[in-house]
Order: C-alpha cells, then sequence, then structure tokens
C-alpha cells in the first residue's frame, strides 16, 4: 500500500502592485512497498533531560532554523517544518552526514514526477529527541539561500513530530521538544482536534460562513493558500478583486490568483481581511480536493502552537511576542474550539 504525503511547501513571497508570485517546491511522496518499510522501521525514545528551548534562528522569510545533530554532526540549519512528511537532507550535504543508502522513493511535485534518493540516519538528536534508523529524503535545497541567507542542510518534520509534544511560537522565536508522558499544558489553555492526514497535521476552520479543513505548514511563509478545487466548489473567485500570481518553484509553477479573505476563525480568534492565494490550475498538489488549503506561518505567528500528533490534538495559544492582538484579530465569544480529547 502506498501512501502519500506532501514533503514539503516553502512559499517565498514577493508582492508588487500589479502582481504576486510565490516561489517554493510542494511534492508528493509515493512510496513502493521497499521504501514504506523503510518509513516505518525507525524508533523514537527521550534521553529523560528536562525539555529546554531548541537553538533557534529566524531566517529572513520568517522560516524557523535549527540544528539537529545527525550521526554526531550538528553543523547545518535545518528548516523546521509541519509540513514536510519525511525529514529531508539537502543532496550536497549528503556525504558529510554518512547516510546510509536506501534505495529510491517516488515523489510527485508540482511540475510533475521524479525520483529521489532515500537514506536512513543511524542516530538522530533534537533536544532531548532520540530517533534511530530515521528516514531521510534527499533533494537538492541549494536554490533557498538566495532568499533564506542561509546554507540549507534539510528540513525537520513529521519524524521529529510524532512522537513530541512540539511547543513552536513562530513570533518569539522558540522551540521546544517534549516527552509527551511528561508535558502538561498551561492552565487556561484548551485543545482542539487536530487531524493527521497523510502525515500533515491539518484543522477545521470557519472561514466567510464555509466550513474547510486546512493543512498547518509552518514552513510556508504565506497566511493561505486554497486548493483550485475549494476555489472552484465554493466559487471564491466570483465578485472578488484578485491579481494575477503564481505558485510553485524547483518542479514548476501553478497559477493563482491573489485577493482578501474577509475572515477566517482559527484558535478562538477571527482574523479579518487577510491577503490570500487562490489556486486556479489543478496541479499537484495544489489538485487535491480532500483538503481545502494550506494556512501558514504568515498566520499561525499570531500564536503559540502546542502540536501532540500522538493523541491527535493542538493548542493555540496566545504567542508572548504578540502580546497585544493584531488589528485584524478579535476574540471570539465563546471560542469554537473543538472539545479536548
Amino acid at each position: 500500500m502506498s501512501i502519500r504525503t506532501r514533503l514539503i511547501a516553502i512559499v517565498l513571497c514577493a508582492a508588487s502592485a500589479v502582481s504576486a508570485r510565490a516561489f517554493g517546491e510542494t511534492t508528493l511522496i509515493q512510496p513502493a512497498d521497499a521504501s514504506e518499510a523503510v518509513l516505518a522501521r525507525g524508533t523514537a525514545r527521550f534521553s529523560g533531560e528536562a525539555a529546554m528551548p531548541l537553538e533557534v534562528k529566524r531566517a529572513p522569510t520568517g522560516h524557523l532554523l535549527v540544528k539537529p545533530r545527525i550521526n554526531g554532526v550538528s553543523d547545518g540549519w535545518f528548516i523546521l517544518d509541519s509540513g514536510a512528511g519525511i525529514c529531508v537532507v539537502s543532496t550536497p550535504h549528503v556525504e558529510r552526514y554518512a547516510l546510509k543508502s536506501e534505495g529510491e522513493i517516488d515523489s510527485t511535485g508540482v511540475g510533475g514526477a521524479v525520483k529521489n534518493k532515500l537514506y536512513t540516519a543511524e542516530r538522530v538528536e533534537i533536544g532531548s529527541l532520540i530517533l534511530e534508523d530515521h528516514a531521510i529524503m534527499a533533494t537538492d535545497l541549494s536554490f533557498l539561500k538566495q532568499f533564506l541567507k542561509e546554507d540549507i542542510a534539510g528540513v525537520v518534520g513529521y519524524g521529529v513530530f510524532t512522537p513530541s509534544v512540539v511547543e513552536l511560537d513562530l513570533a518569539t522565536p522558540r522551540i521546544a521538544i517534549h516527552d509527551p508522558a511528561k508535558y502538561r499544558l498551561p492552565e487556561g489553555m484548551k485543545w482542539s482536534e487536530l487531524i493527521v492526514s497523510d502525515r500533515i497535521p491539518c484543522v477545521h476552520a470557519r472561514f466567510e460562513d464555509k466550513d474547510g479543513l486546512f493543512r498547518l505548514d509552518t514552513g510556508a511563509n504565506s497566511q493561505i493558500t486554497f486548493h483550485q478545487p475549494a476555489v472552484e466548489k465554493w466559487k471564491l473567485l466570483d465578485g472578488r478583486e484578485t491579481q494575477e500570481a503564481k505558485l510553485g518553484g524547483v518542479g514548476g509553477f501553478v497559477a493563482a490568483r491573489r485577493g482578501t479573505l474577509k475572515w477566517i476563525e482559527l484558535g478562538g480568534i477571527k482574523l479579518e481581511n487577510l491577503p490570500v492565494e487562490f489556486a486556479t490550475e489543478a496541479k499537484g498538489v495544489f489538485a487535491e480536493a480532500s483538503k481545502d488549503g494550506n494556512i501558514g506561518a504568515g498566520l499561525l505567528k499570531r500564536y503559540t502552537l502546542v502540536f501532540e500528533y500522538g493523541k491527535s490534538r493542538i493548542a493555540f495559544m496566545p504567542s508572548k511576542a504578540n502580546a497585544a492582538a493584531p488589528a485584524d484579530a478579535k476574540p471570539l465569544q465563546p471560542s469554537p474550539a473543538p472539545a479536548a480529547k
């Protein structure tokens, strides 16, 4: 049985008065039986040390960078990305981490199907989390240096999120990785339902009197991107002023329009008049009908996010860096957050 997983979405936007262009890469992996077995066989444990905030660097694009230790080497910056269904090492860095070759894995990007090398790391350490025999895909991320102003060695994604409680404040920035057995949500905070679909965290959100299912993607610095089937289903462009835009990157580009969303409710807050993208071409991940869109760091930075994949739940807490509510945010009374699990 194959699985379809979005590997990484990094949307680097540059807008002008005439158009907006989103640059990045979106990939679905489709492992054969052999590569799926490699993905499944790794193990995770905690060292027993108290969870401490990680060393974090914020790139000019807003992406958060961390330094995991891979087979004893910890000198490369990795993007922490909740939208990555597998951890990644950039092709030029494979040799330095002494990874073991495990063949190839099929992936489908914006521009079509490609094959990527699959590897395993004997040991990956990040905070107190230790991953052993951990699957890592290789793809060339060299193009990101011109935007992030750092040589990006890879991406940290699903493999770190799934065994842990990950506390993430994009605005501060602050990242802490907790042992679920020891973590307690701060008093007064509530859990909401989290749906982990194809290794990607998703939530239901209400917008403009519609209910949608959205990925939560900390690796995309946009606010919201709607998939083409959702744009067509709800006629989201009708009567809305928009400008031409492009989504995509290494694998190709997808036509889109950029406009304003009147409002969306997320984590007990109603956010108004947000700049968003609407995919108009059914291609790659933007053609996926099972999800309605992607919520990126541009919106998520308003919160401190607490992910707990193992219990399918998430908490949206106020970001300490955004103690004063932004002008486009209004508290909901009462909060529409689903009941705690």
